[in-house]
């Protein structure tokens, strides 16, 4: 540990700063961070023996003698053997000591303001993630730590993956116990920068209104133009401070009719106390009304748990695993026959040649059990979910931040009316994990994510969203009593579009409500993409020379990296043009709205104090 006094005492002549406490990580860390390494020395011993066999089974399978003169010169050689024996132990100890030194300087540090990371022997490296930035702190437990009883944390840093520190690795208990720590001391952090910046707005809004400087009027109108342009395109940061952080769900604005349920509900459970199962189970199900839901809220919280099979039979059902198993299967095939046919030589190679494509369906197998046990819980930070079946991974999901959310049903899942749910989050930074709310459900937990993650859809009297979303989901299909008025709502692509699109045409369309845009797409794979108007990040209008010829014209509604890409597609020019400057408009506006609710629930308390005192 390192006894490195801090540089900010505030009289150092007088007092010592206290010290900078390092912590080191766990001893096995080294050793697992340059496991790569050393599978990839095995897989290469094993390629070697792998074209020893192969060149055995062919000289066998031709009748002639297997070729052993490599094996006799090491007979007869033995030092050859102990040197290669001596080497492989000189590795080993030579690893373990550089391990034991890179360990040595391993290891993290916590004080008020942020979470360090150092490591490094040759090339140091330092990592820093201030607390009021930290988004969320994930444990992590691959196969092999979790073995060992070892866990990984994981902080999700505001301005991208670059920003992010992964903590390896820990005990469990002590991965856990700092993991509460720090949530605690984030949460702390944030609340103490939200009040600052509650106080400082109020104090300014108060001077400007008794005896401030009125702004110039020319002056006024430009910046008012070039704020309704700044919301128009960046309608996806929530509150940013001055640094850009993202503060987490702020409880100090009260319940708006653009936050999404889950959120809602994350706000009425900061404030329980006793019996907040029975408290969030009753608030769960009066959000949830206009879909037509009971969830049931089990211990700690949990609404939905996704078993193993499940997953795994999901899994074989996919498109990918499928196709992989299919080449495998014809490759087998083929081989049988040269082997019938007489062509022994050719048997063995085609069999080799098939195991990428049995590795390749193996990883995408592997993934999809990493879905296993799926299980989501609700708390005052959003969805807390945790997953794995040989390795565990336990995240939130902050709803404040999600910026899309879709539905998709591949073509096999049809049979058993499974639904996988997904999102795009703010400042995600294009990572390559899966942004999933729900891995593989049925119709009535996709509805509760979907409930969860979106604003009220605020709807006509008289049509649910229950309707509305299982007619996107079903199209004319729906045997829903609202179908028809739910069908209403969505505009359908025109009879143009057929030559571009022959199969999806009649399926693919959109509707707008007060506070969303829903996209129906798909016809084999059906796919259902929700924005909430809120979130859009910009809009763009364009027409390819094809698209042209036939007057049409697609806006694209710009959303976060993640899986969701949505697109009005294919609309007649004219009309998409009109949706283009509506939209725009539209979202504008519901962005103002939105800021406003939180600068008047902000400025309330102040504009109280003054009337109480005359």
């Amino acid at each position: 540990m390192s006894d490195e006094t801090s540089p900010n005492s505030p009289n150092p002549g007088s007092e010592a700063a206290a010290p900078e406490i390092w912590h080191r990580v766990h001893p096995l860390t080294p050793i697992l961070e340059s496991l790569g390494v050393l599978v990839g020395i095995f897989i290469a011993a094993a390629y070697g023996l792998q074209n020893f066999f192969q060149s055995a089974v062919e000289d066998l399978a031709s009748g002639r003698s297997v070729n052993l003169t490599f094996a006799e010169w090491l007979g007869a050689h033995p030092l050859v053997i102990l040197a290669v024996v001596g080497g492989i132990i000189l590795i080993l100890v030579l690893t373990a000591f550089f391990s034991w030194l890179a360990w040595r300087v391993m290891g993290y540090r916590v004080d008020a303001e942020a979470i360090y990371y150092r490591r490094g022997l040759l090339s140091k490296k330092l990592r820093k993630a201030r607390l009021d930035r930290v988004q969320s702190i994930d444990l992590q437990q691959k196969l092999l730590p979790r073995m060992l009883g070892m866990a990984e944390l994981v902080f999700d840093v505001a301005g991208g993956t670059d920003s992010n520190i992964s903590l390896k690795y820990l005990s469990k208990k002590r991965a856990e116990e700092l993991r509460d720590e720090l949530l605690a001391a984030v949460k702390a952090k944030k609340n103490a920068s939200a009040t600052s910046a509650t106080s400082a707005e109020a104090v300014s809004g108060a001077a400007a209104e008794h005896g401030g400087t009125e702004p110039h009027a020319g002056t006024d109108g430009a910046a008012g133009a070039g704020a309704a342009r700044s919301d128009a395109g960046h309608h996806g940061s929530l509150d940013p401070g001055a640094d850009g952080a993202q503060p987490s769900i702020d409880r100090s604005v009260p319940e708006r009719s653009a936050d999404s349920i889950g959120v809602r509900l994350s706000k009425r459970l900061g404030v329980l106390a006793d019996d907040v199962s029975h408290e969030a189970e009753r608030s769960l199900n009066d959000l949830l009304a206009p879909y037509n839901l009971s969830a049931d809220v089990g211990e700690e919280g949990e609404i939905i748990r996704v078993p193993a099979h499940r997953v795994i039979v999901s899994s074989l059902l996919s498109t990918g695993t499928l196709i992989s198993v299919g080449v495998i299967i014809a490759l087998v095939v083929i081989a049988v026959v040269f082997l019938l046919v007489g062509v022994e030589e050719a048997f063995l190679p085609i069999l080799i040649g098939g195991l990428p494509g049995i590795f390749a369906a193996f990883t995408a197998f592997k993934k999809n059990l990493d879905n296993a046990n799926f299980v989501v819980r609700i708390s005052e930070d959003g969805l807390a979910v945790s997953h794995g079946l040989f390795s565990t991974s336990r995240k939130v999901i902050p709803l404040d931040r999600l910026q899309a959310v879709c539905l998709h049903q591949p073509l096999l899942w049809r049979w058993a009316g499974w639904w996988r749910a997904e999102y795009n989050i703010a400042s995600d930074g294009g990572k390559n994990d899966e942004n999933l709310l729900l891995p593989v459900g049925d119709i009535d937990q996709a509805l509760l994510m979907v409930g969860l993650a979106l604003p009220d859809p605020q709807l006509p009297e008289g049509l649910s969203a229950d309707g509305l979303v299982r007619s996107a989901m079903y199209d004319r299909k729906s045997t829903h009593p609202d179908a028809a008025a739910a069908e209403e709502l969505f505009h359908a692509q025109p009879r143009s579009s057929r030559i571009l699109d022959p199969l999806v045409w009649k399926r693919r369309a959109y509707a707008l409500t007060e506070s969303l845009l829903v996209l129906r797409l798909g016809v084999l794979d059906r796919r259902v993409d929700f924005v909430p108007h809120v979130r859009v990040q910009s809009l763009r209008y364009y027409q390819g020379p094809l698209m042209r010829s036939l007057n049409l014209g697609t806006v694209a509604v710009h959303s976060t990296a993640g899986p969701i890409t949505p697109l009005v597609k294919h609309q007649d020019a004219e009309a998409a043009k009109r949706f283009f400057t509506e939209h725009a408009e539209r979202t504008r506006i519901a962005r103002q709205r939105f800021d406003a609710a939180a600068k008047t629930a902000r400025t309330r308390p102040i504009e109280t104090h003054e009337e109480g005192n005359g």
